[in-house]
């Protein structure tokens, strides 16, 4: 009688267990059970206007995302208030429900014409970690898979407006530079001096505010060409673990990764 109600016992703990282990996986930002799955987090990219401004004018807050918890559950931010609310993704097809959303007034945020993309009946393809929502025969939203660029990175190309020769020790005799981009905060070094500031990076675009340095003097460091390709950076890509800075769509400096956060 006693090995039964042990067993018994075992048994109720066994699935008190499970239960408890099951009930921590949602709601939250839902990991993809592969590439070609919709579930997760995906950040907006490519946003259908004629306002002709680039996402990060569009969205001085952070990038508007959608999170798919399930095929009939999603919750996102339309870069000012949060959304939640249901959908319904059958085939490559996919349904937005009525979304409910928080009320916060943000100046400068172009939240409806994101929002207005969200109705009724879409279309959508995966490819490549990028996600697009299609209407009609128009791709009116593109999203990515949320990028790596929280962390640490070293400089190991650099292309100044001079187009000179010099190599990466020559430029910077005494040390590479580094920026670590944190929380939309920036700190690091130019080679020479400490380097700190803002950025808002929302899709491909990425916007630097308010970078400051230290005054130290460093005979040879070309530390002059540096701040200015930096402070001049408007987009960026990562790719094969490299971060590419870019000015106006000309590549300026490649960053390999030193540490990224855990």
């Amino acid at each position: 009688m006693k090995k039964t109600i042990l067993k018994m016992m075992f048994v109720g703990i066994l699935a008190t267990a499970f239960t408890t282990s099951c009930s921590t996986t949602l709601p939250g930002i839902t990991k993809p059970t592969d590439n070609n799955s919709i579930l997760g987090k995906w950040e907006l990219d490519y946003l259908a206007t004629n306002d002709g401004k680039s996402l990060v004018d569009s969205f001085p807050n952070g990038a508007p995302y959608l999170n798919f918890v399930s095929n009939t559950l999603l919750n996102g931010s339309d870069g000012c208030n949060t959304l939640n609310g249901t959908v319904d993704v059958k085939g490559n097809e996919i349904t937005f429900g009525n979304l409910a959303s928080t009320m916060k007034a943000c100046q400068g945020v172009n939240d409806y014409a994101f929002n207005s993309k969200l109705k009724g009946n879409l279309k959508y393809s995966i490819s490549d970690d990028t996600l697009t929502l299609i209407q009609g025969d128009i791709a009116v939203m593109r999203f990515k898979r949320p990028t790596a660029l929280q962390g640490t990175w070293v400089l190991e190309e650099f292309i100044g407006k001079d187009r000179s020769a010099k190599t990466l020790d020559q430029r910077f005799p005494n040390k590479k530079p580094t920026v670590t981009f944190q929380n939309n905060q920036i700190s690091g070094t130019n080679g020479c001096n400490n380097l700190t500031g803002g950025y808002l990076a929302v899709g491909k675009t990425i916007k630097m505010g308010n970078i400051a340095t230290t005054r130290m003097a460093c005979d040879g460091v070309d530390e002059a060409s540096f701040n200015e390709r930096f402070n001049a950076t408007n987009s960026y890509e990562i790719s094969n673990g490299k971060l590419i800075l870019y000015a106006d769509g000309v590549k300026t400096m490649v960053f390999g990764n030193l540490k990224q956060p855990r």
